[in-house]
């Protein structure tokens, strides 16, 4: 089970002057109004969060809103954060570089095309619900598409060049093939650049622009001299 979160005003009855909140229907016809609080530096304060469980397969609504906290300025402390994996999933994540070798693609058949990538996280900055956050994503999974119609090689190695080598593929039959690879992205996220590092409950999926693997058939022969 999943949440969908949304920020919505306090309301009351009548008008601000002298009102008190209402959770029920205002009487004799009185109209409800947004209460509006600001901060210090004289913006507008965040509403109360509220939350309503979702179904993760369908994203439909399986139950009511319930109220999570009661608004506030960015920086108080009682302000709640809450980053789903459908924003984790909006950030404009940088997709992983392909590397490979023989470096110019060129290799031979039955002869293995060493593939690996960079494992280093990246760092975002965004607005979570109002809130400033930092973002830090980091890849868990790697799935090399080597474009022979086999199903992609499926790791959590980022793999290494020669002569450390972990990660590769060869091919049985020459040809050109367009390599893609696919990062899964784990992502955490901390308020304003401070505090500890909360996990973001879902993925993100990046994939890169395709190489071209050429692959070629030698054929041995027998020659005289050294």
């Amino acid at each position: 089970m999943t949440h969908s979160f949304k920020r919505m005003p306090d309301q009351v009855c009548g008008s601000l002057a002298g009102a008190a909140a209402s959770p029920t229907t205002c009487v004799d016809g009185a109209g409800t109004v947004d209460v509006v609080r600001s901060c210090a530096d004289g913006t507008a304060a965040l509403d109360p969060l509220f939350r309503r469980p979702t179904d993760p397969t369908t994203g439909l609504f399986t139950g009511p809103w319930e109220q999570v906290d009661d608004g506030g300025c960015p920086e108080d402390p009682a302000v709640t954060v809450a980053m789903t994996a459908e924003d984790f999933r909006r950030l404009p994540l940088v997709p992983s570089t392909p590397s490979y070798q023989p470096v110019d693609g060129r290799g031979l058949v039955n002869k293995p095309l060493i593939v690996y990538t960079d494992p280093a996280p990246q760092t975002l900055a965004t607005t979570v619900l109002g809130v400033p956050v930092t973002v830090r994503a980091t890849p868990v999974q790697y799935a090399w598409d080597f474009g022979d119609g086999a199903s992609p090689l499926v790791t959590t190695d980022p793999g290494a060049p020669y002569p450390d080598d972990t990660v590769s593929r060869p091919y049985a039959v020459p040809g050109e093939y367009a390599v893609r690879l696919t990062t899964t992205w784990r992502g955490e996220f901390r308020v304003s650049g401070t505090g500890p590092w909360t996990p973001v409950d879902g993925t993100a999926t990046t994939t890169s622009a395709p190489f071209t693997a050429t692959v070629e058939e030698a054929i041995p022969r027998l020659v005289a001299g050294p």
